[in-house]
């Protein structure tokens, strides 16, 4: 048996169907189309990453090998499960105000039964609590991605199934549906803070949902938007390669707000009440103008900046924004709603 056989193996065994799982075994398929067991494995994966028409073609052609092959037969369930569980989401996020008002009681049943026992991980979202914030907070950094990731999962399906996630993944690459992997090794952890982004988004404007958990500068936050990685780090080996790439895009983003085109971000930023990150140090509160902003973004040198972040912050001290965090359905509408207003930006960004 070959080290990527023993490696995809390995990596199932440990539950691990992220993104080095699926480009060991869609390696492993393409030099052995009769592989069974690799093609089950990479069916899993692109189940897990959001892409349910291609985990469905692989459990049918794993059938087609192996009739009798449970595996596949219980990914096809799976998937149609996770599509019924998108339907669903639409059809609540779409539903009058007044039907969410009614359902709301039995939200909170829900969520109440799933926080019975403190150590209980929950697996479903159900918006995010001043009490959630506290756990991120206090969580030893080992622990967040355990203790989170199945809740960002959850909420990152639901993104999934908005029109307008479909139509951002579609810009970056035609035929794609899906804008997040909805795979748990997809969340990104820090102490006090995970952080999901768009697939492929490491050298490129990414769309980005994010949660800070901290005390002092930082604060509680939710941010949801566009953020630009620009630092030159990690083992990527198309490191060198992809810090250029993503410092080209926030050239473009620069050359924009010093055109006409600059009402792109500025007339959003006021709608939303938008705010940047720079460097990873939290919302800035002092530049609340977007002209502001939009001014720093514009004069500062890509060379120079790890991080810059334009988006919706939401906080859980304030009553408005605990309103939004603590409802799914209600959170899930603010997501397409600011994704959706980012729309023509994010469009002028790939022109």
């Amino acid at each position: 048996m070959s080290s990527s056989q023993d490696r995809a193996r390995a990596l199932a065994v440990a539950q691990d169907f992220g993104a080095e799982a699926l480009e060991l075994n869609s390696h492993l398929v393409a030099a052995d189309a009769s592989d069974i067991a690799s093609r089950t494995r990479l069916a899993r994966c692109l189940r897990e990453a959001g892409r349910l028409d291609e985990s469905e073609a692989q459990c049918r052609e794993v059938l087609r090998l192996d009739p009798r092959n449970r595996i596949a037969a219980g990914g096809l369930a799976s998937i149609e499960q996770e599509r019924r569980r998108g339907a669903a989401a639409i059809e609540e996020a779409s539903a009058p105000s007044a039907q969410r008002v009614r359902r709301a009681p039995a939200a909170r049943r829900t969520e109440a039964s799933s926080s019975s026992s403190e150590t209980a991980v929950p697996l479903i979202f159900n918006g995010f609590q001043h009490r959630d914030f506290v756990e991120l907070r206090s969580c030893p950094p080992r622990e967040v991605r355990a203790r989170f990731a199945p809740r960002v999962v959850d909420l990152v399906k639901r993104v999934n199934a908005l029109p307008s996630s479909e139509e951002i993944a579609s810009i970056r690459e035609a035929g794609h549906r899906q804008l997040f992997r909805a795979s748990r090794t997809e969340v990104h952890v820090e102490p006090a803070q995970w952080f999901v982004s768009n697939m492929g988004g490491r050298w490129e404007p990414q769309f980005n949902i994010g949660m800070y958990a901290e005390t002092g500068k930082i604060g509680d936050w939710l941010r949801i938007g566009i953020g630009f990685n620009l630092a030159n780090d990690g083992a990527d080996s198309d490191r060198a390669d992809g810090a250029r790439d993503v410092r080209n895009h926030f050239r473009r983003l620069q050359a924009i707000l010093a055109s006409t085109q600059r009402s792109l971000f500025l007339g959003w930023m006021i709608k939303e009440n938008g705010l940047i990150e720079f460097n990873e140090n939290g919302p800035r509160l002092d530049l609340r103008q977007p002209s502001e902003a939009a001014d720093l973004l514009a004069g500062c040198d890509p060379e120079r900046t790890q991080w810059v972040f334009f988006g919706k912050w939401l906080s859980p001290d304030q009553p408005d924004d605990t309103a939004i965090l603590s409802d799914p359905v209600v959170l899930v509408r603010t997501i397409d709603r600011v994704f959706t207003g980012l729309l023509p930006l994010w469009r002028a960004l790939w022109e």
